[in-house]
Formats: C-alpha cells, structure tokens, sequence
C-alpha cells in the first residue's frame, strides 16, 4: 500500500519530528479540519476512516459482503491504496489505480465501513499500516492523522491531540449537504437517524476511542473558518518553540 500525498518538502518543516492527531465522530468535520491543518503547517496528511472505506469499496466491487471476516481481512492485507494531494485543499483517494475519491463518500460505503473497521483483522492489519506511515513521515516533515482514535491507538505520542465534535442534528445536516451535493436524493431526517446509529455502533463495537488528554473543539455553532482559528491557536501554544 502506498500514501505518497505530495513529495517531501527540499527544505526541512520546522514540525519534523511532530505529529497533530484530529479525532471526533462522523461528520464532525474532523477531516476537513485536518486537512486544512496540513496544509497551513506543510505536513504529511492520512485520513484513517479513508482506508476503511475503502476496504469496503474494494469488498463490494468485489462482491462480498461486508461482515464477511475472511474477505474482509483479506482486502485490508491487500489493498491497493494511495491518497494523492491533487491541489488547494482537495486531497483523492485510489484504489488499485482508479480514483474513488466520491465513490467511498457514499453513504453506503460508510455503513459498510464501520462493519468492515469493527473486525479485529481488520483493524490490526490497518493499524499496523498506520503506524508505520506515521513513524515514516513524522521526522521528514511532520504528520497529521484524522480519525476516531488517532490519538489514543495509532499515535499516543503525538505532540498535539485535538478532539472535534458537534451534536448528531448539526452532524447528519452536514453529511446531508454533502451527500445531496453529490446527486444523492435522501431526506434529512433520515441522515440524521444513521449518522446517530453510526455513534452507536461504534460506542458498540468499540471503534472510537479518544485520548484523554486531548483538547476538544464543539464546532456545533460555528464554521469552519473559526474551528481552524480555534485548532491553529491551540497547535500553535502547544508548538510555539517549533514555530520561531
């Protein structure tokens, strides 16, 4: 598997050595957050719920089902991934060469992701790739990992720890524009009843888990714009004698 993103900076990030993890619940807007943290500090980027996605599309393209342990395992040891900074802020996902980018944000695949990231295989065999990708890229130029448990499984020793949230109607409103942007016809009260079953299916399964010592950000009433000022002024506290 393969995460190249954009090639390593000629000169050295002054947040080499450093690692920012973003966790929070679906839709919280915890990716969009990280990717913006990216690319203000020049720093490596993974979206970890991406890989389980797309486990999930590589299952279904192939015709299994997602609760099936035995394919599910197999396509997260094999998985062709790689994650691509294609401009700005837009950063594409490829599975075995071919982008996927919005397939893997369907509302279907993210049901079927969070069965595929319950399964014990599954998790091991892509936590190890995680982890590896954070300890490769963290003393080049530093690293950033959104997800659920970032901060507490895949990098404990991460120098900043930041916890998004927002309640679960701002949450499914959001996902609803996203998914009806892309053509998808739903009603929003149905968005906001699966976004709340995916809390509690991971409450459940155990797939979320956030560092204690992080700090959290409620972005349920505000934009986008102020969660970024919020996270930067909290980064830059934490990484001020980095950042001279």
């Amino acid at each position: 598997m393969t995460t190249e993103i954009f090639p390593a900076d000629k000169m050295r990030n002054p947040l080499a050595g450093i690692a920012i993890t973003v966790d929070g619940p679906t839709a919280s807007g915890k990716g969009t957050l990280a990717k913006a943290l990216a690319r203000h500090y020049k720093m490596k980027f993974l979206d970890t719920g991406a890989v389980y996605r797309a486990v999930a599309l590589s299952m279904k393209k192939q015709g299994f089902d997602p609760a099936d342990t035995v394919a599910a395992e197999a396509a997260a040891k094999n998985l062709d991934f790689d994650f691509r900074h294609k401009g700005d802020n837009v950063f594409g996902v490829w599975v075995a060469g071919e982008e996927v980018t919005d397939e893997i944000r369907s509302l279907e695949i993210g049901q079927a992701a969070s069965q595929v990231a319950a399964q014990p295989a599954v998790r091991a065999a892509l936590k190890d790739f995680q982890v590896n990708y954070a300890m490769k890229w963290k003393p080049l130029v530093g690293v950033i990992l959104d997800g659920r448990d970032c901060g507490a499984r895949i990098c404990p020793e991460a120098e900043v720890k930041l916890v998004l949230t927002a309640d679960v109607e701002e949450r499914g409103r959001r996902r609803w524009l996203e998914v009806t942007a892309k053509g998808e016809t739903v009603p929003l009260e149905q968005v906001i009843e699966q976004v709340a079953a995916r809390d509690a299916w991971d409450v459940q399964k155990k797939n979320t888990l956030l560092a204690e010592d992080a700090i959290t950000i409620d972005g349920t009433h505000i934009d986008q714009a102020a969660v970024l000022a919020e996270a930067m002024r909290i980064v830059d506290g934490k990484l001020k004698d980095h950042l001279i």
